[in-house]
């Protein structure tokens, strides 16, 4: 089903104002009228409380919050955060889903953890050391999890099965390139055993992990790349900064082509990352919603798998962070606006995601077939590809531009923001 699928990210304390299961449960109905088929859902587990700043995150001290929950410096990777709710919240959102006909993945952070993790009290040996003994911590001041204890390996696998019971059908896997691929093949090879259609998402490209371990990565150069072009202010690889658009999607492509072929990618524009990074500059704050229309259009229908994020289908352009706690007072101005719903904007951008889906649920064009780069109109900001399968072929293309631009021979000339999705003859 994966192939076909369209994925829904939700971030539980933006998403409602409750930010919590309940709320989220209650926009099921809506997600899944969508086009929906996966629902994926960031860290709910139990979070860090140490209030020492030396274990705090860059982006978490930035926030201004002054709270040291972070979704991602976990404490019990068994425990659902009080924050979002129970372990009953947790199966009573899967059964919902479920009924639905939607699959629920969730996140794994293994990587690192919170200092304070219970595995630390079960292990001796749980965190990685430097030579003269202390913790090695990570970039974001986060303890490493050490993959060479027996003991934290079988209790994190355990931990992947305990929610596997409780409904979990995949795991997207925070920085999973950077843990063993020994541990994935055993945690992978552990939980097939009970879920054998367990799907699992490396948020990394390694090719032995994807080949071993893993069904599908992350195009992160695509979304850098069109919401680039979107909001030149949005935060961008910086090795392909002062980049021209051709440069840039030629590194897209050498990108994608180091992915085994048989291996899927989450395409997407916004993420739990990239909305809270990007802030102010979020492209449907700063572009009209014709904008990011075209650029749906192209994620949702090249070669791939389509991702959104919290409210993308309603042209949401509220600020957006992943670090604000529920019990802040400035927490309910960084949720989903779900008013736009009722605007011309909200209106618009959510009836093409609807016709997005459907097609892409209804011609196997679009997760079937091969796709090729037409790339003369990129000069000009026209990013365009050809889906092919059998004897048929169908050109996408779009102007990311607010100004008419020549897409080339091909695409020919698009006024601003236009896309055009046109059969092409044998």
């Amino acid at each position: 089903y994966l192939k076909g699928a369209v994925v829904y990210q939700i971030a539980l304390r933006n998403f409602t104002r409750s930010g919590d299961f309940k709320g989220a449960a209650a926009m099921l109905e809506h997600i899944r009228s969508l086009g929906t088929d996966v629902v994926y859902l960031t860290p709910f587990v139990e979070m860090d409380r140490d209030m020492a700043w030396s274990g705090w995150s860059p982006r978490q001290r930035l926030a201004g919050y002054n709270n040291p929950k972070n979704p991602y410096r976990i404490s019990n990777y068994d425990k659902i955060d009080p924050e979002y709710g129970t372990d009953e919240d947790f199966a009573a959102f899967n059964r919902r889903a479920h009924k639905l006909g939607m699959k629920v993945y969730m996140d794994l952070v293994y990587l690192h953890c919170g200092p304070n993790n219970v595995i630390k009290d079960l292990f001796p040996d749980a965190f990685q050391r430097n030579e003269d003994g202390t913790v090695k911590m990570t970039y974001w001041r986060f303890p490493y999890v050490n993959f060479e204890s027996k003991g934290v390996r079988k209790y994190l696998i355990d931990s992947m099965l305990h929610w596997i019971r409780l409904g979990c059908d995949g795991f997207r896997c925070d920085v999973g390139d950077a843990v063993p691929i020994d541990f994935w093949v055993e945690a992978v090879t552990a939980c097939q055993k009970v879920k054998p259609e367990l799907v699992m998402i490396n948020e990394g490209t390694k090719p032995e992990w994807l080949e071993k371990a893993f069904d599908a990565c992350y195009a992160w150069p695509w979304s850098f790349t069109v919401r680039g072009i979107l909001s030149p202010k949005a935060i961008a690889f910086s090795h392909v900064k002062g980049k021209t658009l051709p440069e840039k999607m030629d590194h897209v492509r050498k990108y994608e082509a180091g992915i085994p072929s048989g291996s899927l990618m989450f395409c997407f524009l916004d993420n739990h990352d990239t909305a809270t990074d990007d802030w102010d500059d979020r492209f449907d704050r700063v572009c009209p919603v014709e904008a990011g229309n075209a650029a749906f259009v192209l994620t949702f229908l090249r070669k791939g798998l389509p991702l959104l994020f919290n409210g993308n289908e309603i042209a949401d352009n509220a600020n957006n962070s992943f670090f604000a706690p529920v019990e802040h007072p400035a927490r309910a101005y960084k949720t989903v606006d779900w008013g736009r719903a009722l605007q011309s904007a909200g209106q618009k951008r959510l009836a093409l995601v609807r016709k997005l889906a459907q097609m892409r649920h209804e011609d196997p064009i679009w997760s079937e077939g091969s796709m090729e780069w037409v790339t003369d109109g990129e000069k000009n900001f026209v990013i365009g590809f050809i889906r092919s399968l059998g004897d048929r072929k169908v050109l996408v293309a779009a102007n990311l531009t607010g100004r008419p631009a020549d897409g080339g021979k091909l695409i020919g000339k698009l006024g601003a923001y236009e896309y055009v999705i046109r059969p092409l003859g044998k």
